[in-house]
C-alpha cells in the first residue's frame, strides 16, 4: 500500500499533476501584469482566505494581521508541517487568534504532520525558538482545533465558495498538494494561491537556490504548481528587501505599549537575534507577514513578472528550488506571477496598524 501510494505521487510530481487543470487566465510570457484573472469580488466585499502555516514567530504576526483586517474574510486557518512541532505550531495558532481578540470566531484544522513522501525535516526551533514563538512558553489556547481534518475542510471551503476562496499558504505546501490529490476538481475553483517561498534572481535559505517552504516538501510544492491554479508568490529576497523590522523599528514598537506590540516583541527575540547574526540582515525579516500584507493590499507588490516555475524534487544540490523559465526555453505559457519589488513603508505601515489596535 505504502509503495503504491509512493509510486503514485511520483508520478504526480514528475508531471501528471499538470493534467490536473490547464494553466488559463495567464498573460504572455514577459508581461509585468498580475495575470489573475478570474471573477473579482465586489469593492466593499471582504476576500475569503484560508490561511495555510506552521506556526511560529512570523507566521503569528501574518495570523495577527490577517484576522484583524477588515478587507480579510478568514475562513480558516489550517496547520500544515513546517517550523516546530506539530502539536506547538496548532497552540501558537489558537494562542495568536486569541491574542487578536477573535477566539471561537475563527476555526483552525490540523493538517498533515509530515511532507508527502519524505522523512521529518527536523525543525527550525533555531529561528523560532523551542516553541515556535521565541520561548515565550504562553499558557495553552482556550481553544481547541477543529476535528475535521484540513484537507477536508479546505475541499469543503473551496467548493461551497468556487472562485472566492483565496489559499494564503505561508508554510510548506502539503496541505495543498493532499487536497489536490484527493479532489483535483478544485484547482478549477480556487481564485489565486498567494506562497511565501523561493526568490527572483537571489539566493537561498536552507540551500542556495532553496528557501524553507518549497524545500520541506518539494514533491508537494511541484504538485501544486502544475496544478493550474493563479499562483503568487511572494519570495525570501522580497522579505529581506522590504520587510526587515530594524532595531529603531523595534524601539518604535515598544513605545506603542499595546497588547499587540507587546506581543510582537515578546515572539520576536529569538528570530530578531538570529537574523542578525547568521542572515546578515539588519534586523529580522518577515515574510510571512509581507504576504498577507500583500493579500490585503495588492499594491504593496511594486513589480512583478510573470513566468513558468516548476520545483526540483532530486537534485543533490538544489532540492526545493523553484526553477523559474526566465528566457522561455521550456516554451511553457506562464504559471506564476513573481513578486520582484515591495513597498517597505507601505508594509510597515500595515504592521503599526495592526499593533496598535489593542
Amino acid at each position: 500500500m505504502l509503495t503504491s501510494r509512493r509510486k503514485f505521487i511520483r508520478v504526480l510530481s514528475l508531471g501528471t499533476a499538470s493534467a490536473l487543470h490547464p494553466a488559463t487566465a495567464f498573460l504572455p510570457f514577459g508581461t509585468t501584469v498580475s495575470p489573475f484573472g478570474k471573477k473579482p469580488l465586489k469593492a466593499d466585499s471582504a476576500k475569503r482566505i484560508i490561511l495555510d502555516s506552521d506556526t511560529a514567530t512570523d507566521d503569528a504576526l501574518a495570523i495577527l494581521m490577517a484576522v484583524t483586517s477588515p478587507k480579510l474574510k478568514v475562513e480558516a486557518i489550517t496547520i500544515t508541517v513546517g517550523n516546530v512541532g506539530f502539536e506547538q505550531q496548532t497552540k501558537n495558532a489558537l494562542y495568536t487568534i486569541q491574542v487578536a481578540g477573535k477566539k471561537g470566531q475563527i476555526p483552525v484544522y490540523q493538517g498533515s504532520s509530515r511532507p508527502l513522501v519524505r522523512e521529518i525535516h527536523g525543525s527550525a526551533t533555531y529561528v523560532h525558538g523551542s516553541d515556535g514563538m521565541s520561548d515565550s512558553f504562553f499558557p495553552d489556547p482556550e481553544q481547541k482545533p477543529e476535528t475535521e481534518h484540513a484537507v477536508d475542510a479546505m475541499i469543503r471551503l473551496v467548493e461551497k465558495y468556487p472562485n472566492e476562496i483565496t489559499i494564503v499558504a505561508i508554510g510548506p505546501l502539503t496541505n495543498i498538494a493532499l487536497a489536490l490529490l484527493r479532489k483535483p476538481s478544485i484547482a478549477k475553483q480556487v481564485k489565486e494561491l498567494y506562497f511565501m517561498g523561493g526568490f527572483y534572481k537571489f539566493y537561498g535559505n536552507v540551500n542556495p537556490l532553496a528557501t524553507y517552504n518549497a524545500w520541506v516538501d518539494p514533491e508537494a510544492a511541484r504538485i501544486v504548481f502544475q496544478s493550474g491554479i493563479p499562483i503568487r508568490t511572494v519570495g525570501f529576497d522580497v522579505s529581506v528587501k522590504s520587510s526587515v523590522f530594524t532595531d529603531e523599528d523595534y524601539d518604535n514598537v515598544a513605545k506603542l505599549g499595546t497588547k499587540h506590540s507587546d506581543f510582537f516583541m515578546k515572539i520576536n527575540k529569538v528570530r530578531r537575534k538570529y537574523c542578525k547574526e547568521h542572515q546578515k540582515m539588519n534586523g529580522s525579516n518577515h515574510p510571512d507577514a509581507i504576504t498577507v500584507a500583500a493579500v490585503i493590499d495588492p499594491t504593496i507588490i511594486s513589480q512583478s513578472v510573470s513566468r513558468y516555475v516548476d520545483v526540483e524534487t532530486h537534485g543533490e544540490l538544489t532540492v526545493g528550488a523553484l526553477a523559474i523559465d526566465e528566457l522561455g526555453v521550456w516554451k511553457k505559457e506562464p504559471n506564476t506571477t513573481i513578486s520582484v519589488e515591495a513597498d517597505e513603508a507601505k508594509f510597515k505601515k500595515m504592521v503599526f496598524d495592526t499593533l496598535k489596535l489593542s
